[in-house]
């Protein structure tokens, strides 16, 4: 027990004069959880739609409903679900609602198509009760006209039979009303991307072909220069003239070539086995996925220049790895703070993952995924003259 008790104060001790291991033991798991807690606990964005000259009595019916609407002209509705800004754009086909929806997001499609049977439910409610309203007046005028026929049947008077006539007259036209019909007889539903067999996990895809890429990576890239570091190969190489910025590229580029093997291994197995859908370049997605793992890499070497064990660039996941996890495109962020989505716009995650959905989903091509490809290799850039330097002040220690 005495034995046991030493061991265990020891370890306590230890864990005492490691500052850095405390705090994310402590800091860190608080951290993630309150950035958690903001974007599930934030306000539910309601679905974008764009309409293009609806019948005023289906417009007020859709507002009433849990959709920002937004009118627009064809022109203008195009290049909003074009450019994925709506879910969908409702116009009239005749006497027909035409639903076009972008279609990715088999979620918000959902949404779209129950706000849309929700308006006409509504609509034809509204029109049963005007024809019903109409019917209770029209029976009421009917009695009246038929008590009116009676009394010039009682009382016959000169020109009896011209004004009997008139009276059926106005009774026919008493039980006969004109009634307006119903401003929209159907829906007729088209998808710009997918279609109705797409899957919510289809839309889910993408992330987690780019988060699964981005942890592994890191984890692995971290790992093995922490190890290397704690096994002392690593003073042996600073000892040397080879720079820290030899040794970062040196380990970018064999990360690079694993993350080419790796890419099409994973984009083959989660298309052809899967089932996931692919409607674009294959090769957009594997330089994607190179990129992404690559400036995985490159905040993997810059971690572990931080990380002294390990175990602490296992926990340094908390702090680098998961928050961009959460703001990458795995929750909707469209109804979260705008500081948290200026957050999740500096996460070379959320970039990566842009790219795989519009390639994957909507089929782009180069002009349409360049940016965001741009703002990888930045990110790439950046993490990588950041862990150079970090190299640069090791190497000029150890050679003191």
């Amino acid at each position: 027990m005495l034995r046991i008790r030493a061991l265990c104060a020891r370890i306590l001790t230890q864990f005492g004069r490691d500052r850095r291991t405390l705090a994310l033991l402590f800091v860190a798991p608080v951290l993630v959880l309150w950035l958690l807690t903001v974007i599930l606990n934030g306000t539910a964005a309601s679905v974008h739609v764009a309409t293009v000259d609806l019948p005023e009595a289906l417009q007020t019916q859709l507002s009433k409903t849990d959709t920002h609407i937004e009118r627009a002209d064809a022109s203008q509705a195009k290049d909003l679900i074009d450019a994925d800004d709506v879910a969908a754009v409702l116009s009239m086909d005749d006497d027909t609602l035409r639903v076009e929806l972008e279609g990715t997001d088999t979620g918000k499609s959902q949404q779209v198509m129950a706000a849309v049977n929700e308006a006409m439910a509504a609509l034809r409610k509204e029109h049963q009760s005007e024809v019903e309203a109409a019917q209770r007046e029209a029976e009421a005028a009917m009695q009246r006209k038929a008590e009116q026929l009676q009394s010039i049947m009682a009382n016959p008077q000169p020109k009896t039979q011209q004004r009997m006539a008139s009276a059926v007259d106005e009774l026919m036209q008493a039980a006969d009303p004109e009634m307006e019909a119903l401003a929209v007889t159907g829906v007729d539903t088209v998808y710009l991307h997918g279609g109705e067999d797409w899957k919510i996990f289809d839309f889910y895809g993408p992330v987690f072909i780019g988060i699964f890429l981005f942890v592994f990576t890191f984890i692995t890239s971290g790992m093995s220069l922490v190890t290397e570091r704690t096994g002392g190969t690593m003073t042996r190489f600073l000892t040397t003239p080879i720079s820290g910025a030899q040794i970062l590229s040196g380990y970018t580029a064999a990360f690079g070539v694993l993350s080419f093997v790796q890419s099409f291994i994973i984009l083959g197995i989660s298309i052809r086995f899967i089932g996931f859908p692919c409607v674009g370049n294959m090769w957009f997605l594997v330089l994607t996925c190179m990129l992404l793992a690559m400036t995985s890499v490159s905040l993997g070497l810059l971690v572990s220049a931080l990380a002294r064990t390990p175990f602490q660039v296992v926990q340094m996941m908390l702090l680098f790895v998961v928050p961009q996890i959460l703001l990458c495109g795995l929750f909707d962020l469209s109804g979260a703070p705008m500081w948290l989505q200026a957050i999740g716009k500096c996460c070379p995650v959320t970039y990566g993952v842009e790219v795989l959905r519009d390639v994957m989903l909507r089929g782009q091509g180069w002009e349409a995924i360049w940016i965001d490809l741009l703002a990888l290799f930045g990110f790439l850039a950046v993490f990588f003259v950041l862990g150079a330097l970090g190299f640069r002040k090791k190497c000029a220690r150890v050679r003191r």
